[in-house]
């Protein structure tokens, strides 16, 4: 009996546009966002890219909206 190779079938499509949640500190998504920002500054031609734009923007839009709920969520609480 010969051996086959183990080739995980994947749905790259499904991984790709499935939501995940990641748990980060607070100074990961603030690296993050400064990684991102440089970045930016850096390769402007990302604009060329529609995709890449839309991802990018959702990507701020996200770790932005965690850091804005943690604020306010203390506020709350005062």
């Amino acid at each position: 009996m010969t051996k086959q190779q183990f080739i995980p079938q994947t749905d790259e499509n499904r991984y790709l546009n499935t939501t995940h949640k990641c748990n980060l500190t607070g100074s990961e998504l603030s690296t993050l966002l400064y990684i991102l920002d440089d970045w930016i500054e850096e390769h402007k031609e990302y604009k060329s890219s529609p995709n890449m734009v839309r991802d990018i923007n959702r990507i701020y839009t996200e770790l932005e909206s965690v850091t804005d709920n943690y604020y306010a969520q203390l506020e709350e609480k005062e």
